[in-house]
């Protein structure tokens, strides 16, 4: 091995300016992989946060079909199903709230509210409802509260307020120890307040009852299947049902995101893999040169290989040290300037600290490992005389061949029948493989551009005739992978941008309800739902109807003679509120479902209908009362997770019947033929874009002065809550590519830069025979610009199939289908900035070229 070291020291200190320049590539390189990593992981866990505080972390609820109570002895039970990682019961009741020291309002008035009240047992509270405070704590003693903004302002209350619950018997004290994150959405919008549930039992004197019981399930269950198969382990009053999380689509984005935080590591490795492998290949030729003369003095082949794999060893592992604290402080450095982005603050992975060194590391032998073999290889004398090899098209024809074949077999594995492991192989070998094929294609792109835009962009820069042709026929490989390298941050923009994109407007998608909701305890006749139809500001309306109806004949819910034999018949317009309402077709499609509705004899069901009795699309159900029944057909199974949120938030679900599975939608004029009701209680209403929050306060104003006692209220509020989720997302995805870009292009700067330091010898010939320091300078430009060119093309069709694979990994592995979107706007700006850096990271190398004399650069040659 001590053979070995003397060409280490004459690899790494004979040329010292290109030894730093490819150490400093490495440590990019790392900075790369460990940034990317730090910033998905820590972007994952601000997506889950923000979900998981917005409609809790609950996958699961237990509750009672017709919203009664129940033993809290069934949560013991319910604890030892398999599947079930957590339990924990939930009680609901009404308080009245006043202050303890008795103040009172402007008018003179004792500040009170009723509130509805959530206990809970305060073990669960941080792991099941994940409450996002304004200000204070959780509850952590029986007698401590948490109030919502609606009442903390009522009550003019803050943490550490004291409270009493009015009641019959002695009072019962509480403090006020924090205030929920909660958008206040209008006057619709019921009062809430968070307590232990043993002291909201007391309160109401229901010792020993629950209303429902949360559930966190294991990880990677199939949760609407597992809640089939649990609802016949129950008595027939109680029922369990996806979470609005799960009926959302929230919890498949969150296993979205974490796929994400694999694709990104995967993609992290394979640019710092390509960065280095072309910082070490950039001085092939005189390396080449050089390990041939010391074979020429008696040196084996194995010293030559195994000292310059020593060498790559010592260049990756010195860049990947210092390049892990580095990708780390521009993690913080991001998580710090954009907290909004990555509200969970800076989470490091351990793997992707691994994986940066490993990868430096790796990258390094693998680059090293080329000129070495090729040196070991080759008989001296033709590795003397390598620098007069003339372009040889086959070699760049083989190597895009390889390459297109290499991307074929990548598509050929999403053949593999099972999921799982056709994940994985995707992961660690269809896209190694995948941007493997693209590097190897890069160099014949360079050529074929140089070809069609080399004239232009020689002429635009004043360069001879055939001078940037000769330069790009010299070194095809080393500016082909040089773009081949840069390209990687190119891709990572488009496919997490096109994906990106998706997921919010997926989001956006699923969450689809009305901008507003007027409201009328007493109903609205079709004269004043013309007025409010009218009012400016409002696009669209859809009239919503509720109607109590029996169902005759069979007992659909519940036990016979317990549970009432109703529902709560909710009569629309199918065509406005499909527009505005986005419905889950379990069974049926919107095309088969509307032409029947329009004809009067059927109706839509929860899915409740058909999970609890079985009832599916063909099926008849007879609606009506003793006296008057009509029978209709079941044309569709259906599920509204937005509406359902969006009723609770603003505290209408009991005109919902407080639980969907009680719900038939008819069409409107059905309603009127048969049962003689045309009003309606709500009205959806779409409204003009470009609304402000004080243009909705106006048009509050105006329907309640218009249809006197009609409320109005936002649903915006609930919208930027997706918003902001989709935000995070996209956000994140581009820091993720902005920090791949920006660290990927200065990593190849460099090796721009040692790819010049290389051939000063070159330059100087050119020098010698007449060209100015002009005319070398431009040069260099112009092969930075084709770089860039090439880059932008490869790294743009690659991005485009990255982005098509995670449409296919989301829809397989998350269920859920996204569009595929070309970004073409960060596409343009990816591509406008590979090319400014990529200039710029030659302009320092060039300035130096242009301040050496031509003695200098000639001299250069005869120290290779």
């Amino acid at each position: 091995m001590r053979a070995v070291w003397p060409f280490v020291h004459l690899s790494l200190a004979g040329r010292p300016r290109r030894s730093v320049l490819l150490t400093v590539a490495i440590l990019l390189s790392a900075a790369l992989v460990a940034t990317v990593t730090s910033l998905v992981a820590s972007g994952q866990a601000g997506v889950e946060r923000r979900i998981e505080r917005s409609i809790g972390r609950t996958d699961a609820m237990v509750s009672h079909l017709f919203d009664g109570t129940f033993d809290d002895r069934i949560v013991e039970e319910v604890r030892r199903w398999p599947g079930v990682a957590a339990a924990g019961g939930r009680l609901r009741g009404s308080l009245t709230l006043v202050r303890a020291d008795g103040a009172r309002d402007e008018e003179d008035r004792l500040r009170r509210i009723t509130v509805e009240c959530r206990g809970f047992d305060l073990a669960d509270a941080e792991r099941f409802d994940q409450l996002e405070l304004e200000a204070g704590r959780l509850p952590q003693a029986p007698q401590e509260v948490v109030l919502d903004p609606l009442t903390a302002r009522h009550l003019d209350a803050t943490v550490g307020t004291l409270l009493e619950v009015q009641r019959f018997g002695d009072p019962i004290a509480l403090e006020v120890v924090g205030i929920q994150r909660r958008p206040i959405l209008g006057a619709l919008q019921r009062p809430v307040v968070q307590i232990d549930r043993g002291t909201l039992a007391d309160a109401i004197n229901t010792p020993g009852r629950l209303s429902a019981i949360a559930l966190i399930l294991a990880p990677d269950t199939d949760v609407a299947s597992w809640c089939e198969d649990r609802r016949v382990l129950l008595p027939d009053d109680l029922t369990v049902e996806p979470s609005e999380r799960v009926r959302g689509g929230f919890d498949r984005h969150i296993a979205g995101s974490r796929l994400g935080l694999t694709l990104g590591a995967v993609l992290a490795f394979l640019s710092c893999s390509f960065i280095v492998a072309t910082g070490m290949t950039t001085a092939v030729v005189e390396q080449q040169r050089l390990l041939a003369i010391t074979r020429c003095i008696g040196a084996a082949r194995w010293h030559l290989l195994a000292g310059q794999l020593l060498c790559g060893a010592i260049l990756g592992g010195v860049g990947g040290v210092l390049g892990v604290p580095v990708g780390m402080f521009l993690a913080w450095l991001v998580a710090w300037l954009r907290p909004d982005l990555l509200s969970a603050g800076l989470v490091v992975p351990g793997f992707g600290v691994q994986l940066a060194l490993l990868g430096a590391i790796g990258a390094g032998l693998l680059g090293a490992a080329y000129p070495a073999v090729q040196a070991s290889r080759v008989p001296p004398l033709e590795a003397l005389a390598a620098q007069a090899k003339p372009l040889r098209l086959r070699g760049i024809a083989l190597a895009a061949a390889i390459g297109l074949a290499l991307v074929a077999i990548q598509i050929a594995l999403l053949a593999i029948p099972d999921r799982d492991q056709r994940f994985l192989v995707y992961s660690f070998v269809g896209m190694p493989l995948l941007h493997i094929g693209a590097f190897l294609v890069a160099p014949a792109v360079l050529v074929l551009l140089g070809r069609s835009i080399g004239p232009a962009i020689a002429r635009l820069l004043r360069l001879p005739a055939g001078v940037l042709a000769g330069s790009i026929g010299a070194t095809p490989y080393r500016l082909g992978f040089t773009a081949g390298a840069l390209m990687v941050g190119l891709a990572i923009l488009v496919s997490t941008w096109s994906n990106g994109e998706a997921v919010i407007d997926n989001l956006r998608e699923r969450m689809r309800f009305a901008d507003g909701f007027a409201f009328r305890t007493s109903g609205l006749s079709p004269a004043q739902q013309e007025q409010i139809a009218r009012l400016p500001g409002v696009v669209e309306s859809c009239p919503v109807g509720y109607l109590p109806l029996q169902v005759i004949g069979q007992q659909v819910f519940g036990l016979e003679g317990f549970a009432p034999p109703s529902v709560i018949a909710v009569g629309f317009d199918p065509e406005r509120f499909l527009r505005l309402n986005r419905l889950e077709w379990i069974r049926g499609t919107p095309e088969q479902a509307i032409p029947r509705l329009r004809q009067g004899d059927a109706l839509l069901v929860a899915e409740q209908f058909l999970t609890a009795r079985g009832l599916d699309v063909g099926d008849t159900i007879v609606l009506g009362n003793p006296r008057r029944s009509v029978e209709f057909e079941i044309v569709g199974v259906v599920g509204a997770a937005g509406l359902d949120m969006a009723t609770q938030m603003f505290g209408m679900r009991s005109l919902y019947n407080e639980q969907a599975i009680s719900c038939v939608f008819l069409d409107f004029d059905a309603v009127t033929r048969h049962f003689g009701s045309r009003e309606a209680y709500i009205m959806q209403l779409q409204l003009a874009p470009g609304l402000e929050a004080e243009d909705e306060a106006l048009l509050a104003d105006l329907i309640a002065s218009t249809v006197p006692g009609t409320v109005f209220a936002s649903g915006r509020g609930i919208r930027e809550i997706i918003d902001r989720v989709g935000n995070t997302v996209l956000g994140v995805s581009t820091a993720v590519a902005g920090g791949a870009l920006l660290l990927a292009a200065l990593g190849v700067g460099n090796v721009i830069a040692a790819g010049i330091a290389a051939r000063r010898f070159e330059f100087g010939l050119m020098r010698a025979v007449g060209a100015s320091r002009g005319t070398v300078a431009r040069l260099v430009l112009a092969e930075a610009i084709l770089v860039a060119a090439t880059a932008t093309v490869v790294g743009s069709l690659l991005g485009m199939q990255l982005a098509e694979m995670g449409r296919r990994m989301y829809r397989e592995l998350a269920g859920i289908e996204l569009a595929f979107i070309l970004p073409i706007g960060p596409l343009a700006a990816g591509a406008t900035v590979l090319l400014l850096i990529a200039m710029a990271a030659s302009a320092p190398a060039v300035l130096g070229l242009l301040r050496r004399p031509t003695v200098e650069l000639l001299a250069a040659g005869r120290a290779g």
